[in-house]
């Protein structure tokens, strides 16, 4: 039989490779049965970040301090536009705090829609009956709405009183600086 030889496998060859191989994993599996030992770098996992959603356009254009134009438009009572002034809109989850430069005071407004906040409060007029020695006067109270609709430019603050379905003011602000 030409070829084929039998009888002892003659000494095998050394491969490097594969010995480092062989004690690598020899070592893993040492390494897992030992107790108290710690595994051999392990990426650690990465921490929750929470998603934070940017607001659309329109809250990303008037955050912050700006300062607006004011043009009023009157209908069933008296509005009236100021000089030009600054406001800081600060918002946070579904609400925008609104503040007039120069320390006025914060007002909160809800989301009701998209770039669309509203505020309410109770409000009163005295309504007068009578003539002379005949007046009387009577404290009415109403719920007055205030609702913010954020433009590209600035916004839109419509004034609600009682029940009214259309606004009795109307004022556009618009960002100047």
């Amino acid at each position: 039989m030409d070829g084929i030889s039998f009888g002892e496998d003659p000494e095998p060859t050394n491969d490097p490779f594969r010995e480092l191989i062989v004690q690598q994993t020899f070592e893993a599996m040492v390494a897992e049965e030992e107790p108290g030992s710690a595994p051999a770098e392990a990426t650690p996992e990465p921490e929750y970040q929470p998603v934070v959603p940017l607001g659309s356009d329109m809250e990303r254009a008037v955050a912050g301090s700006h300062e607006y134009s004011v043009v009023a438009t009157n209908f069933e009572c008296t509005c009236q536009a100021t000089d030009n002034m600054t406001v800081d809109f600060n918002f946070t989850g579904n609400q925008v705090e609104i503040t007039n430069g120069g320390g006025g005071a914060t007002m909160v407004y809800e989301k009701v829609g998209e770039n669309k906040y509203q505020k309410s409060e109770m409000g009163y007029y005295i309504l007068m009956s009578g003539e002379g020695d005949q007046t009387v006067e009577t404290k009415v109270e109403e719920e007055n709405i205030t609702v913010i609709t954020l433009t590209s430019n600035g916004y839109v603050m419509e004034n609600y009183k009682g029940s009214a379905t259309s606004p009795c003011c109307y004022y556009t602000f618009t960002i100047e600086k």
